[in-house]
Protein backbone atom coordinates (compact mmCIF):
# COMPACT_ATOMS: atom_id res chain seq x y z
CA UNK A 1 0.00 0.00 0.00
CA UNK A 2 1.40 3.48 -0.89
CA UNK A 3 1.16 6.43 1.64
CA UNK A 4 -0.57 9.47 -0.06
CA UNK A 5 1.89 11.73 2.20
CA UNK A 6 5.10 10.07 1.15
CA UNK A 7 3.71 9.99 -2.74
CA UNK A 8 2.75 13.58 -2.79
CA UNK A 9 6.20 14.49 -1.37
CA UNK A 10 7.81 12.91 -3.78
CA UNK A 11 5.62 14.01 -6.51
CA UNK A 12 6.26 18.16 -5.39
CA UNK A 13 10.08 16.52 -5.50
CA UNK A 14 10.14 16.28 -9.30
CA UNK A 15 7.86 18.99 -9.96
CA UNK A 16 10.56 21.43 -8.68
CA UNK A 17 13.08 19.29 -10.34
CA UNK A 18 11.63 19.75 -13.40
CA UNK A 19 10.13 23.04 -13.35
CA UNK A 20 12.22 25.11 -15.62
CA UNK A 21 15.32 23.07 -15.69
CA UNK A 22 17.21 21.47 -18.66
CA UNK A 23 15.69 17.79 -16.95
CA UNK A 24 12.01 18.52 -17.80
CA UNK A 25 12.77 18.85 -21.64
CA UNK A 26 13.88 15.26 -22.59
CA UNK A 27 15.63 12.76 -20.53
CA UNK A 28 15.20 9.00 -19.52
CA UNK A 29 15.18 7.55 -16.02
CA UNK A 30 15.89 3.80 -15.39
CA UNK A 31 15.75 1.66 -12.47
CA UNK A 32 17.01 -2.01 -12.22
CA UNK A 33 16.33 -3.65 -8.89
CA UNK A 34 18.09 -7.27 -8.79
CA UNK A 35 16.15 -9.56 -7.66
CA UNK A 36 19.08 -11.14 -5.30
CA UNK A 37 20.74 -7.83 -4.30
CA UNK A 38 23.75 -8.71 -6.45
CA UNK A 39 24.74 -5.16 -8.73
CA UNK A 40 25.26 -5.94 -12.85
CA UNK A 41 29.08 -4.84 -13.79
CA UNK A 42 29.55 -1.85 -15.98
CA UNK A 43 30.48 -4.48 -18.67
CA UNK A 44 27.27 -6.68 -18.15
CA UNK A 45 25.38 -3.28 -18.26
CA UNK A 46 26.33 -2.52 -21.21
CA UNK A 47 25.76 -5.84 -23.15
CA UNK A 48 22.33 -5.78 -21.94
CA UNK A 49 21.70 -1.52 -23.36
CA UNK A 50 23.77 -2.52 -26.72
CA UNK A 51 22.25 -5.72 -27.50
CA UNK A 52 25.55 -6.14 -29.31
CA UNK A 53 29.02 -5.39 -27.36
CA UNK A 54 29.80 -1.99 -28.93
CA UNK A 55 29.91 0.54 -25.96
CA UNK A 56 32.34 2.08 -24.04
CA UNK A 57 32.49 3.08 -20.37
CA UNK A 58 33.76 6.25 -18.97
CA UNK A 59 34.19 7.67 -15.10
CA UNK A 60 32.49 10.95 -15.07
CA UNK A 61 35.74 12.68 -12.99
CA UNK A 62 37.40 12.33 -15.94
CA UNK A 63 35.33 15.60 -17.92
CA UNK A 64 33.54 18.42 -16.69
CA UNK A 65 30.46 16.71 -15.99
CA UNK A 66 26.98 18.03 -17.70
CA UNK A 67 28.28 19.98 -19.94
CA UNK A 68 30.46 17.02 -21.44
CA UNK A 69 27.69 14.56 -20.26
CA UNK A 70 25.27 16.49 -22.54
CA UNK A 71 27.15 17.33 -25.88
CA UNK A 72 27.92 13.43 -26.07
CA UNK A 73 24.42 12.42 -25.19
CA UNK A 74 23.74 14.40 -28.46
CA UNK A 75 26.78 12.96 -30.43
CA UNK A 76 26.79 9.46 -29.41
CA UNK A 77 23.83 6.77 -30.51
CA UNK A 78 23.46 6.05 -26.94
CA UNK A 79 24.65 7.52 -23.77
CA UNK A 80 23.81 7.22 -20.16
CA UNK A 81 25.09 8.11 -16.59
CA UNK A 82 25.28 4.83 -14.54
CA UNK A 83 24.96 4.20 -10.30
CA UNK A 84 24.95 1.08 -8.91
CA UNK A 85 24.72 -0.69 -5.31
CA UNK A 86 23.35 -4.15 -3.98
CA UNK A 87 20.03 -2.74 -4.03
CA UNK A 88 19.33 -1.20 -7.61
CA UNK A 89 20.94 0.69 -10.69
CA UNK A 90 19.70 3.66 -12.06
CA UNK A 91 20.85 4.54 -15.58
CA UNK A 92 19.87 8.89 -16.57
CA UNK A 93 19.65 9.39 -20.89
CA UNK A 94 19.98 13.35 -21.51
CA UNK A 95 17.41 13.64 -24.80
CA UNK A 96 17.54 9.65 -24.67
CA UNK A 97 15.12 7.09 -25.11
CA UNK A 98 17.22 3.65 -24.79
CA UNK A 99 16.56 2.42 -21.24
CA UNK A 100 12.14 2.61 -21.85
CA UNK A 101 11.63 0.42 -25.04
CA UNK A 102 11.43 -3.13 -26.23
CA UNK A 103 14.53 -5.19 -26.47
CA UNK A 104 16.42 -3.05 -24.14
CA UNK A 105 14.15 -2.74 -20.80
CA UNK A 106 12.97 -6.39 -20.90
CA UNK A 107 16.83 -7.24 -21.75
CA UNK A 108 17.88 -4.78 -18.24
CA UNK A 109 14.94 -6.67 -16.29
CA UNK A 110 16.50 -10.22 -16.42
CA UNK A 111 17.09 -11.52 -12.60
CA UNK A 112 14.88 -8.46 -11.16
CA UNK A 113 12.93 -5.86 -12.07
CA UNK A 114 13.23 -2.86 -14.37
CA UNK A 115 11.02 0.47 -14.48
CA UNK A 116 11.91 3.45 -16.90
CA UNK A 117 10.39 6.86 -17.90
CA UNK A 118 10.65 8.84 -20.96
CA UNK A 119 10.16 12.33 -22.71
CA UNK A 120 11.37 14.76 -25.19
CA UNK A 121 10.72 18.21 -26.07
CA UNK A 122 7.64 17.24 -28.47
CA UNK A 123 6.18 15.22 -25.45
CA UNK A 124 6.94 11.99 -27.74
CA UNK A 125 6.96 9.34 -24.13
CA UNK A 126 6.53 6.20 -23.00
CA UNK A 127 6.60 4.49 -19.26
CA UNK A 128 7.37 1.11 -18.96
CA UNK A 129 7.95 -1.92 -16.64
CA UNK A 130 9.64 -5.12 -17.02
CA UNK A 131 10.07 -8.01 -15.12
CA UNK A 132 12.26 -11.06 -15.99
CA UNK A 133 12.98 -10.31 -19.21
CA UNK A 134 9.51 -9.77 -19.70
CA UNK A 135 7.88 -6.40 -20.68
CA UNK A 136 4.75 -6.04 -18.41
CA UNK A 137 3.48 -2.58 -18.86
CA UNK A 138 3.89 0.14 -21.18
CA UNK A 139 1.95 3.16 -21.65
CA UNK A 140 1.81 6.91 -22.81
CA UNK A 141 2.20 9.18 -19.72
CA UNK A 142 -0.45 11.86 -21.02
CA UNK A 143 -2.94 9.48 -21.34
CA UNK A 144 -2.21 7.02 -18.13
CA UNK A 145 -5.79 6.27 -17.87
CA UNK A 146 -5.93 4.06 -20.69
CA UNK A 147 -3.64 2.10 -19.03
CA UNK A 148 -5.88 0.95 -16.66
CA UNK A 149 -7.49 -2.39 -17.23
CA UNK A 150 -4.20 -3.58 -19.38
CA UNK A 151 -3.09 -6.45 -18.89
CA UNK A 152 0.09 -5.98 -16.57
CA UNK A 153 -1.52 -2.89 -15.05
CA UNK A 154 -2.09 -4.64 -11.65
CA UNK A 155 1.39 -5.13 -11.16
CA UNK A 156 2.26 -1.74 -10.51
CA UNK A 157 0.28 -0.30 -7.75
CA UNK A 158 2.81 2.71 -7.44
CA UNK A 159 1.06 3.62 -10.80
CA UNK A 160 -2.01 3.48 -9.49
CA UNK A 161 -1.77 5.83 -6.65
CA UNK A 162 -0.58 8.57 -8.51
CA UNK A 163 -2.91 8.37 -11.52
CA UNK A 164 -4.80 11.48 -10.49
CA UNK A 165 -0.69 13.32 -11.03
CA UNK A 166 -0.71 12.32 -14.33
CA UNK A 167 -3.49 14.62 -15.20
CA UNK A 168 -1.94 17.60 -17.50
CA UNK A 169 -5.46 19.08 -18.15
CA UNK A 170 -5.59 19.46 -14.53
CA UNK A 171 -2.33 21.43 -14.37
CA UNK A 172 -0.39 18.36 -12.59
CA UNK A 173 2.70 16.62 -14.54
CA UNK A 174 2.55 13.58 -15.91
CA UNK A 175 6.28 13.21 -15.72
CA UNK A 176 6.52 14.21 -12.29
CA UNK A 177 4.26 11.58 -11.95
CA UNK A 178 5.93 8.94 -13.87
CA UNK A 179 8.98 9.68 -11.39
CA UNK A 180 7.32 9.53 -8.71
CA UNK A 181 5.94 6.14 -9.46
CA UNK A 182 9.43 4.59 -10.07
CA UNK A 183 10.37 6.19 -6.80
CA UNK A 184 7.79 4.66 -4.94
CA UNK A 185 8.44 1.36 -6.72
CA UNK A 186 12.19 1.38 -5.99
CA UNK A 187 13.23 3.88 -3.29
CA UNK A 188 15.47 5.27 -5.43
CA UNK A 189 15.18 9.45 -6.37
CA UNK A 190 16.45 11.53 -9.34
CA UNK A 191 17.53 14.83 -8.54
CA UNK A 192 20.39 17.43 -9.87
CA UNK A 193 22.89 16.36 -7.10
CA UNK A 194 22.49 12.46 -8.31
CA UNK A 195 23.64 13.68 -11.96
CA UNK A 196 25.98 15.49 -10.73
CA UNK A 197 27.56 12.77 -8.83
CA UNK A 198 26.74 9.87 -10.86
CA UNK A 199 30.31 7.59 -11.10
CA UNK A 200 30.01 5.63 -14.38
CA UNK A 201 29.13 6.39 -18.23
CA UNK A 202 28.49 4.35 -20.44
CA UNK A 203 27.69 5.06 -24.37
CA UNK A 204 27.08 3.10 -27.56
Amino acid sequence: MVDDQVAREAYLHYRQVLDGSWMGEAICWTVLVPRDGSPLSLAEIGERVSGTGHYKVYETDTFEHEEVFIHLSDDAPWAMLVDRSDRHIALFEYNGFQGVYPPVLPRLSVGGRAYSAYWNVNATNSVGFAVDGEMVLSFNAMYAEEAMGLPGWERWPQVQAVLPYFDWERGESCWAAALTAIELATGVRLSEEWVAEAPSFLTG
